[in-house]
């Protein structure tokens, strides 16, 4: 018992603390926030007119490349909002439980006495 509250007040907590970056860190690599933010104005599944020949032809080109890429910022914006808004949640998830830590083993004493008394 001595040895688990060793490690529950030291390594434990600290072990806690460090899971806190990297729950973060998941949550970013999951959305691929780096490849979403250097893609950002690029055209939606890289769909680009091409070969138009005419003005009217190179005009229609140049409206479709332009509503691709619209189209490809406003996805990857609601993307990288979701990515923002689940991070957000895991770090303080995370830091809840950080704070929480060192009650929880009080919190197990409390639920015996009381269940017992």
């Amino acid at each position: 018992m001595f040895e688990l509250l060793r490690w529950w007040y030291g390594p434990g907590w600290l072990l806690a603390f460090r899971r806190i970056g990297e729950r973060t860190h998941n949550v970013s690599h999951a959305f691929s926030v780096p490849i979403l933010l250097k893609t950002l104005f690029s055209p939606w599944k890289r769909i680009m007119t091409t070969g138009a020949k005419g003005i009217d032809a190179k005009m229609q080109a140049v409206v479709d490349n332009l509503v691709s890429r619209m189209v490809g910022f406003v996805t990857r914006l609601m993307v990288l909002t979701a990515a923002l808004v689940m991070t957000t949640g895991t770090f303080i998830m995370s830091a809840s439980i950080v704070l929480a830590w060192p009650f929880i083993p009080l919190l197990a004493v409390y639920c015996v006495v009381k269940v017992f008394v």
